[in-house]
């Protein structure tokens, strides 16, 4: 007979004392057990006692150590156990149940281990695969199986987690629909109702900040209400829930301001606090919700008890260590800035100093491209924030220092792959064939993969390569003289020796304070730019410049005039009457300046700030000759492959586009100018170089020519994807056969042009060794849309200076046929009047502020047709 236990037993129960009340029983039987596990989860699932998931698992691994491996009960045991060992997972947060769990999985149930790894890592393909499970699972069960609600409302769940990373609204409906019928296959009653409904109101939530459409919000607070009332008090789901409905609650605050709404989810969120005990899952989420209900409520009322409560908890949140590491810094991100409110400076920098500590736990290189920028976006604006306040705190070097590791997170990981080790291979070559043998181990892609199980062998192969690659890095610094800071962030003396021959001049604006701070050889110091306010900046970058029909072109430059006024009189004049004080003695004709733009001012035109019209030379392109960097590091790899360039006289290759397929929502405009433009070029260069022209070409045709070319123009249209900037590119074409169809003869089949992008994802995968300049005459190759990746500088421009190009030409926004001929023909015309060995100092970039300069002159209250040329690396 079973072994009764009290209650206050039950909930304080541990493995040790499970353990020791089945040897009291002393019935070591499969039967037995088995019929203790499934009791002790049915109550778990009932009451959601810590005791009875711990009875469960221990049963069931009793059970597999007593049992044959051919017997035909194990499989179904090994099921059993991982849809426990989840379950613990779940309870206690213990990431060794999750991989015991997906272990297991490999013979059963494998879809919602992988989604539940997903949560962890965001790693897309865990995703995918999950699907696929989910949905191979639903094909094959029978209408009248008891199991169809948990099946059904398994894929919804993994559709919509797809739906959060893609933004795909195909998922988010069939996701919904999918919901609907796992509630309507569960009786009232059941267990799990609770759950599908809360997920169907999330769901429900989810399309409704998609579309507004208010009675999807309300039949999303309908049904969360629902899954509180059926869950009982003591369920370890409640918290999820009361947390869910807070949210709802507060989400129809934004949309009608009533504040009764916004009252009743902070006391539902306190509910859901209550019901958390310290070592829950989801502690960290509800005090996440609780501070941002309770921000929300001091920013309507005011009242300071409410702001400093909100800080507290979102503290707590982040000093949560068993918490998933996103909601810890988007804790502490929101923290600092309440804490900030409040005048705690140094609190607020020590935890954003923190942050910056914990991200390499985060921005892990076993992550895809796509995976990382979904979790860099998770801490954006963090390290803008942190210097902001070291630079208010008086520690200038600590603020260049974190915000160059809080920024271009990616960009500088992709550098990192190209590292020099050529020193390093003079001297000890063994250490550096490992390393770079282990470098490109860990960065081969797997998503290319087409088969489930060579994918999943290839990643495990990464996570041992990642964790030699570690161990190789840091041997390397520990026993290799003149290593100690191998692939380590720069020193602020490293970031001065990149700053030779000029200034860097880091603009950060936040809503705490925007300073310009200035690094050359000599100096690190901040000027307090007062002038320079974010709500200012926030009017600016929200204009539309690029909707500029014939009828609003005139008041369209007008307008942009006076945001390049704004921005020399706040900003750019200040910088400059800094650089003469600081120079004085010297007397320079015009400055040498790299642009960095931070926070809000990651994307703001520097170059083109002033005052434009004939009476005044007030611009930055009579003071200075300007370039920008997305980073001093970039800075750093740009001085390194120029000093690792192969020295010959090399090539030049011009692609060109005159049309384009059609792709996306419409046919890309025809080129008219391309062809001048090719000609121009050809003419000022067959004196200098060798020559190589593409017509209409290829991605795959024009890769292998960019290994040996010096010079790369493309004449062509460019693309930006507003949502994954990895994805934004060049658009080229290529020829794709479409077959016959069923009956048809081979012969008959026809090829098609189609689009063919050559994207910042492909470009930035290349290592160049002749690369010198590349001039991208495109659309909005300097551009980000991705406003929560801003910081990330991830554009066409910058993918191809990870792929070797020191110097890379490119524009904001379209330009017209003629301004690109006209522009590209000055541009060539000064560079190759110059000598080749005079290009990296300075003169390319002088040679565009020329041709610039130049078609200004005859258009000069029209800016938005020549401003969006920009010159970026040395």
């Amino acid at each position: 007979m079973a072994h009764q236990l009290s209650p206050s037993q039950s909930a304080s129960m541990d493995s040790k004392y499970v353990i020791q009340q089945l040897e009291i029983d002393g019935a070591d039987t499969p039967a037995f057990l088995t019929d203790r596990m499934r009791k002790a989860f049915s109550d778990y699932k009932r009451t959601g006692n810590r005791s009875d998931i711990e009875l469960a698992v221990i049963s069931a691994q009793k059970v597999l150590g007593i049992t044959e491996e051919n017997d035909p009960q194990r499989a179904r045991t090994l099921h059993n156990l991982g849809v426990m060992l989840e379950s613990r997972y779940e309870r206690t947060g213990a990431m060794g149940d999750l991989e015991e769990a997906i272990g297991m999985a490999r013979l059963n149930n494998l879809g919602n281990k992988l989604e539940s790894l997903y949560e962890q890592t965001k790693a897309m393909d865990d995703l995918e695969e999950a699907i696929g499970m989910a949905r191979q699972a639903f094909a094959a069960m029978p209408d009248d199986n008891p199991n169809r609600g948990v099946i059904l409302h398994n894929l919804g769940n993994k559709l919509e987690r797809r739906y959060e990373q893609t933004k795909a609204m195909g998922d988010l409906e069939e996701a919904i629909s999918i919901t609907r019928q796992a509630v309507a296959a569960t009786p009232i009653g059941h267990p799990s109702r609770g759950g599908y409904l809360n997920n169907l109101g999330n769901k429900l939530e989810s399309r409704y900040e998609q579309t507004k459409a208010m009675g999807d919000l309300e039949e999303a607070i309908s049904v969360t209400r629902q899954a509180v009332t059926a869950t009982p008090i003591g369920h370890p789901d409640l918290v999820s829930w009361l947390n869910n409905l807070g949210n709802k609650l507060s989400n129809r605050y934004e949309r009608t301001r009533t504040i009764g709404d916004l009252e009743e989810a902070i006391k539902v969120a306190r509910q859901a606090l209550a019901a958390a005990p310290d070592n829950h899952p989801d502690r960290a989420g509800c005090l996440i919700n609780l501070g941002i209900k309770l921000e929300n409520r001091y920013k309507q009322t005011g009242a300071t008890a409410d702001l400093y409560e909100a800080s507290v908890h979102l503290y707590e949140a982040w000093d949560t260590r068993t918490a998933i590491p996103f909601h810890r810094i988007k804790a502490a991100g929101r923290c600092i800035k309440l804490l900030t409110l409040q005048d705690k400076v140094t609190a607020a920098a020590k935890l954003g100093i923190d942050i910056i500590h914990l991200l390499p736990s985060v921005t892990t290189k076993l992550l895809d491209r796509t995976d990382q920028q979904y979790v860099v976006s998770t801490f954006a604006g963090v390290a803008a924030d942190l210097c902001a306040l070291l630079v208010a705190l008086n520690q200038i070097d600590d603020a260049v220092l974190y915000l160059g590791q809080g920024r271009t997170v990616i960009l500088g990981q992709l550098m990192d792959n190209r590292s020099d080790v050529s020193d390093l291979a003079k001297t000890h070559p063994e250490i550096a064939l490992w390393y770079k043998e282990l470098r490109n181990e860990v960065n081969t892609p797997t998503r290319s993969l087409e088969q489930d199980v060579a994918r999943e062998h290839m990643l495990q192969q990464r996570i041992q390569a990642t964790s030699e690659l570690n161990t190789c890095i840091e041997e390397i610094r520990r026993t290799i003289p003149g290593h100690e800071r191998f692939l380590l962030p720069q020193t602020a003396a490293e970031m001065q020796e990149c700053a030779a021959g000029g200034t860097i001049v880091v603009v950060n604006i936040t809503e705490y304070r925007s300073d310009a701070i200035l690094i050359s050889p000599t100096i690190i110091e901040a000027i307090n730019l007062r002038d320079l306010l974010a709500s200012d900046a926030k009017a600016w970058l929200e204009k539309d410049w690029s909707d500029r029909r014939r009828a609003e072109r005139a008041a369209k430059n007008r307008d942009y005039s006076s945001y390049l006024t704004w921005l020399w009189h706040s900003c750019v004049k200040q910088v400059l009457d800094r650089l003469h004080a600081l120079h004085e003695s010297v007397g320079c004709e015009l400055f040498r300046v790299w642009w960095i733009g931070s926070g809000l001012a990651s994307s703001m035109p520097f170059h083109t700030a002033g005052i434009h019209d004939t009476s005044t030379d007030e611009t930055a392109y009579h003071k200075i000759v300007s370039s920008y960097t997305p980073s001093i590091k970039a800075l750093a790899h740009a001085r390194q492959q120029d000093k690792d360039m192969k020295r010959t006289t090399g090539s030049l290759l011009v692609v060109t586009m005159p049309t384009t397929p059609p792709g996306g929502e419409k046919t890309p405009a025809n080129l008219f100018g391309v062809d001048e433009e090719k000609k121009t070029i050809l003419q000022l260069s067959k004196e200098h170089m060798s020559e190589e022209v593409m017509v209409q070409p290829s991605v795959d045709q024009v890769l292998p020519c960019l290994q040996h070319c010096c010079i790369a123009h493309f004449a062509c249209h460019g693309w930006t994807e507003p949502s994954d900037p990895s994805k934004s590119g060049l658009i080229l074409q290529r020829r794709e056969e479409i077959r016959a169809g069923n009956g048809g003869n081979a012969n008959d089949n026809e090829d098609k042009v189609v689009q063919d992008r050559l994207t910042v994802g492909r470009i930035s995968e290349m290592k160049l060794k002749h690369a010198r300049l590349a001039y991208l005459s495109a659309c909005s190759t300097a551009q980000n849309k991705a406003e929560e990746l801003s910081d990330e500088v991830i554009h066409v421009v910058s993918g191809f200076q990870v792929a070797g190009f020191p110097h890379v030409v490119g524009c904001l926004w379209p330009a017209k046929d003629r301004v690109c001929v006209e522009v590209a023909s000055l541009f060539y015309s000064s560079l190759f009047g110059q000598a080749q060995s005079q290009w990296k100092d300075g003169k390319t970039a002088w040679a565009l502020r020329e041709a610039v300069l130049a078609v200004r002159t005859d258009d000069i209250e029209m800016p938005l047709n020549w401003a969006q040329f920009v010159h970026y690396g040395l």
